[in-house]
């Protein structure tokens, strides 16, 4: 690329857009840096695995002269669609191809389903499992749905006089389809009587009788940012720490991504921060943490402003960041299935939310809580492959939900929802930030300083409001 020289704006873009943090001292100095200094040659191993461009190695690289070559470069680069390999691809989509079937053969309307290619050899009724490659709609209305397997392909057709033509279908989800095949002119199509998707078991939560014992959602802190709310942050530790009401009986705390506000996240971002440099708001989180009494074990997962790459799913924060924080701290990679006393709770940022409201008709921040059901119905945190979410193609999709949770936590759209799917209690935990500027612009006014409890022993749901 060509020197960012003089740019503040694209040189954080530029970082940015490979997951790295920049110092605000070290920006300085590539700001004044001579013609010598490509960005790109700060794009060191140590940077990339860190996550955080110091002063110091903007000095090395300056001493040291340009033309620095990473060989590891391509693990690291969140632009998988150029950098990763035709073979990464394929074995990402074979894996979630192969989990989600794993998931539909268990429902009883997808039994005896076959691959595509043997159905496009059947006369009548067939069972089809595929992925979806493409979506569209005919002249006359009706929804074409190119769907793949191992194998091979087909289209499938759902009239807009049935019930198949209204369901919300999205490119790289994976479908069971029941129809008829048609043998016409050109290759053989199904046209479909049902759609079933991987979905969820109706669940029953049951009361155990057993004493409370809750876990606590929260999300976006956004430490350093100078719309924190603080009042509030300190109002709910200093609840946590009385034996007051539902305190006594927490025993779980959950921060699910953008902890503190980092930097070079957007341009000009600097100007809205009160704590330029990341590592000193994770001291100032560490802080707060270290008000929480000790019996309560704190979980602290990143999101898309914290200091690990961008693209999911996001690794456990470095031991620089772990080992500020105190012992009844655990740290989490993004997304994370808990095991808490016999229960499974689903932890997600929730990056994919932007794509699900805009895939989805009449869906709003406001009404987010829809998206999450979604997302459980479909059985996959990222359905959509391609969108807003940055995704890294692996040998494993981790963004299938394999295990049924009993709690389905997210955050990131600053907006607070509550519900029930089938049993499964989920949130979309509040933030404790402030309207931001962006969110003026876009006409949305967050849900700030809510505390969620849910009783890991009974169907029990809770909200404390620390809004000042």
């Amino acid at each position: 690329m060509d020197p960012l020289y003089g740019d503040r704006g694209r040189i954080l873009e530029y970082f940015h857009s490979h997951g790295i943090l920049v110092d605000p001292k070290a920006l300085d100095r590539i700001l004044k840096a001579s013609t010598g200094l490509l960005v790109e040659d700060l794009l060191s191993e140590s940077v990339l695995s860190n996550g955080y461009l110091s002063e110091s190695e903007v000095i090395s690289v300056l001493r040291n002269g340009s033309g620095v070559t990473h060989p590891r470069y391509e693990v690291y680069a969140p632009d998988i669609r150029v950098r990763s390999s035709v073979d990464d691809f394929r074995n990402y989509f074979l894996s979630r191809y192969n989990k989600l079937k794993k998931i539909l053969s268990l429902s009883s309307s997808m039994r005896g389903s076959i691959p595509i290619r043997a159905a496009k050899r059947v006369q009548g009724e067939v069972k089809i499992v595929g992925m979806v490659s493409d979506v569209s709609t005919t002249m006359n209305g009706h929804k074409k749905v190119v769907l793949e397997d191992h194998e091979d392909q087909i289209t499938a057709i759902m009239m807009k006089d049935k019930g198949t033509a209204k369901e919300l279908i999205l490119n790289d989800e994976v479908i069971g389809v029941v129809g008829s095949i048609s043998h016409g002119k050109g290759d053989p199509v199904i046209f479909a009587n049902e759609i079933i998707h991987p979905d969820i078991p109706n669940r029953f939560i049951d009361d155990s009788g057993r004493e409370p014992s809750y876990v606590a959602s929260l999300s976006d802190i956004h430490v350093g940012s100078k719309t924190f709310r603080k009042q509030d942050f300190m109002k709910m530790i200093n609840w946590i720490k009385s034996t007051r009401e539902e305190a006594e009986n927490l025993k779980y705390l959950i921060l699910s991504g953008d902890v503190v506000d980092g930097i070079g996240v957007y341009p000009g971002q600097e100007d809205d921060l009160e704590v330029l440099n990341p590592l000193e708001q994770y001291l100032k989180l560490a802080e707060y943490i270290s008000e929480v009494p000790e019996d309560v074990t704190v979980f602290l997962m990143p999101g898309n402003h914290d200091i690990v790459r961008l693209a999911e799913p996001q690794p456990v924060f470095p031991e620089k960041i772990r080992k500020e924080f105190p012992s009844n701290t655990v740290l989490l990679p993004n997304p994370y299935n808990l095991v808490l006393e016999e229960r499974n709770v689903l932890v997600y940022h929730g990056m994919s939310l932007n794509d699900m409201v805009e895939l989805i008709p009449g869906m709003n921040f406001d009404t987010i809580g829809g998206a999450l059901e979604e997302l459980l119905k479909r059985r996959h945190l990222a359905p959509r492959y391609g969108g807003k979410t940055p995704l890294i193609p692996s040998s494993e999709d981790f963004h299938v939900i394999e295990k049924v949770p009993d709690i389905f936590i997210t955050g990131h759209v600053h907006s607070h929802a509550l519900g029930n799917y089938k049993g499964v209690r989920y949130v979309n935990s509040s933030t404790w930030q402030s309207q931001t500027e962006y969110q003026k612009m876009m006409n949305f006014s967050p849900k700030p300083s809510i505390m969620t409890l849910f009783d890991l022993h009974s169907r029990s749901v809770i909200t404390k409001n620390f809004e000042s």
